[in-house]
């Protein structure tokens, strides 16, 4: 198996009352290619901003490269 690169675990953002993102989890591995899917506003960008380091997270955790 190759090397985890990204791990994120039960990843939450809300906006006020509004939960953009609940609770995702998931591995990324060197060489992997992933996409996020689903319906507009559903949190896609969020979780991507997330992770790059561009939004703060309201709970979770997120690791890169250890």
């Amino acid at each position: 198996m190759d090397k985890k690169i990204i791990q994120v675990k039960d990843l939450v953002k809300k906006y006020g009352d509004l939960t953009a993102v609940d609770g995702i989890s998931f591995d990324g591995y060197k060489g992997e290619i992933f996409g996020l899917l689903g319906p507009n506003g559903a949190g896609q960008t969020a979780t991507r901003e997330i992770v790059e380091s561009l939004r703060d997270k309201t709970s979770g955790e997120v690791c890169i490269a250890g």
